[in-house]
């Protein structure tokens, strides 16, 4: 099995080459620009992978509210020129295609989509040109953490100057490169998990409270509360994206993953 990973320097990109190993050939900018047609043939072409697996996104929301064309490039035209080459693709999306949810339940693969920004519009179109191709699928996740991301980033805080500031208005779950990867790399090689999927582990938080979790688990330091509005920032944010699924994908629960995490890192 020989898999074409795009995005293969960023931070789920490189985790999904670690566990391919040698049947893992990874792309990434400047070299390969998904977003030329011509480009993206001619590599597909002369690799000629089983599968594609794309992990490439520009993932800083407010840049993609300011830079419209940039993220319609990546997010949009570059997973329909990866689509029409003919090989099957796996594509990753985002819980943000979701805004808000009545009465605060797991979102499901059948829900309509109501994207909260830019970011999530450019995203949504790359699922629905992946998905004309019945080979095809599509991962939404959301707040992806490995050694950045989230999680690190409120543990950084808590143990530097001992102080965070972390939004309250904001639902959605976290989700751990590796538990993400290992779901990937199946999918690459089970030609029968096709169409659309919802991959996190499950646990509704919002920022404010994961971080009073690890204040908590650490034993020191303050966590302020905020709102995005209050921050003034370009793009809007959803107020609940928490996914679920009716699909039969399982990863482990947030606690599981976040309780290894920081044991990593304390």
């Amino acid at each position: 099995m020989k898999v074409m990973v795009v995005g293969a320097s960023g931070m789920l990109g490189s985790q999904v080459m670690k566990l391919l190993g040698k049947n893992g050939i990874g792309f990434d900018l400047p070299d390969f620009d998904i977003t030329d047609f011509d480009c993206t043939t001619a590599t597909v072409k002369s690799i000629k992978p089983d599968v594609i697996l794309n992990t490439s996104a520009i993932t800083d929301v407010d840049y993609c509210e300011k830079n419209r064309d940039a993220a319609e490039g990546v997010h949009h035209t570059g997973v329909r020129n990866l689509a029409a080459t003919g090989i099957r693709l796996v594509t990753v999306s985002t819980d943000q295609v979701f805004t808000n949810s009545a009465g605060n339940r797991y979102l499901l693969e059948s829900d309509l989509t109501e994207p909260a920004n830019f970011y999530a519009i450019s995203k949504l179109r790359g699922e629905k040109a992946a998905l004309e191709y019945s080979e095809n699928t599509v991962v939404r996740t959301s707040w992806l953490f490995g050694e950045k991301g989230l999680l690190p980033w409120i543990v950084g805080k808590l143990l530097g100057d001992g102080v965070v500031t972390a939004v309250v208005d904001q639902t959605s779950c976290l989700t751990s490169v590796v538990s993400l990867a290992e779901i990937l790399v199946g999918m690459t090689t089970d030609k029968d998990k096709t169409g659309l999927y919802h991959c996190v582990n499950k646990g509704a938080v919002t920022p404010y409270e994961i971080a009073c979790r690890v204040r908590d688990r650490i034993g020191s330091g303050t966590v302020k509360r905020t709102e995005w509005a209050q921050l003034a920032l370009p793009a809007p944010r959803p107020v609940w994206s928490a996914l679920g699924s009716e699909r039969d994908i399982k990863l482990p629960p947030l606690e599981e993953v976040m309780e290894l995490c920081l044991q990593k890192m304390l």
